[in-house]
């Protein structure tokens, strides 16, 4: 399966129009049967915005634009492209989302950040209220948005629904980049699987960025640090980490996945 992968230069002073054109070259960028897969950062739609009236008016007007964008690309491609939304209903309830944009399929939204921070909630941004696995042409997606990183709770529950890549959306913008880094690998082997993660890069390199792609077994398969960029990367969707056997036990022949859960005491950890 091969991977793309955005990470834009982040809106220091509310540059809307120009992330939002960076973001739109990218896609344009991309020739037919390119990829199979396209990852892009929380928020893709209206980032940059400043305060909730600014938000509003992004995601109905520029930010709609390129939410089309988005369609017009996995039908042109051929390939899904998943990228953090902020949406609003008929209702005007708004939610951070991952929107899935599939070829000639309507747009659907599997997940929604469901660990906000307090500026969200401010703003009168709705939480998710589950966290389900979901299926695009025969792989199993878990997703995480921004906050939502730093509960391994989470991860964890992704794993014992057998996912087969984890997507991480992200705006994080004072977190140093050894902390994402290290972060990114231990969530990576939390649930088990490939992990993909796109984020905006920060005019410092040494905060924010690093949009990466991790193998099951923490081992960083490739890495765009602190500068924008566009990363591109095979991998196996299947692959998972065989954990060695205890002494004494034969080799192991199922992922560590299961051992982790077999071996679970619940009970101890609430």
């Amino acid at each position: 399966m091969k991977a793309t992968i955005l990470q834009p230069p982040y809106p220091m002073h509310h540059e809307t129009q120009m992330i939002l054109d960076w973001q739109s070259d990218a896609l344009r960028a991309l020739r037919p049967g390119e990829t199979d897969l396209v990852v892009i950062q929380e928020n893709s739609n209206c980032t940059g915005y400043n305060g909730k009236d600014d938000m509003l008016r992004l995601l109905r007007n520029e930010g709609a634009v390129y939410v089309k964008l988005l369609q017009e690309t996995a039908d042109r491609v051929g390939c899904v492209v998943m990228a953090g939304i902020m949406t609003e209903d008929a209702q005007g309830v708004l939610r951070n989302q991952l929107g899935c944009f599939q070829p000639n399929k309507p747009a659907t939204f599997p997940y929604t950040k469901n660990h906000l921070v307090q500026p969200e909630l401010d703003k009168g941004i709705l939480p998710g209220d589950r966290a389900d696995a979901f299926e695009v042409n025969g792989i199993r997606y878990g997703a995480a948005i921004c906050f939502d990183m730093y509960f391994t709770e989470l991860f964890q529950h992704f794993a014992k629904q057998r996912i087969d890549i984890m997507l991480v959306l992200s705006h994080q913008r004072q977190e140093p980049g050894e902390n994402l880094d290290f972060l990114t690998r231990a969530r990576a082997f939390d649930c088990g699987c490939t992990l993909l993660r796109s984020a905006p890069a920060m005019e410092n390199p040494a905060i924010g960025g690093r949009s990466m792609a991790v193998a099951p077994d923490g081992k960083v398969l490739a890495n765009a640090g602190g500068v924008p960029g566009v990363l591109t990367v095979e991998f196996d969707p299947h692959a998972r980490f065989m954990r060695p056997a205890s002494y004494g036990e034969p080799d192991r022949i199922g992922d560590y996945r299961e051992v982790i859960q077999k071996y679970q005491r619940p009970e101890l950890y609430r």
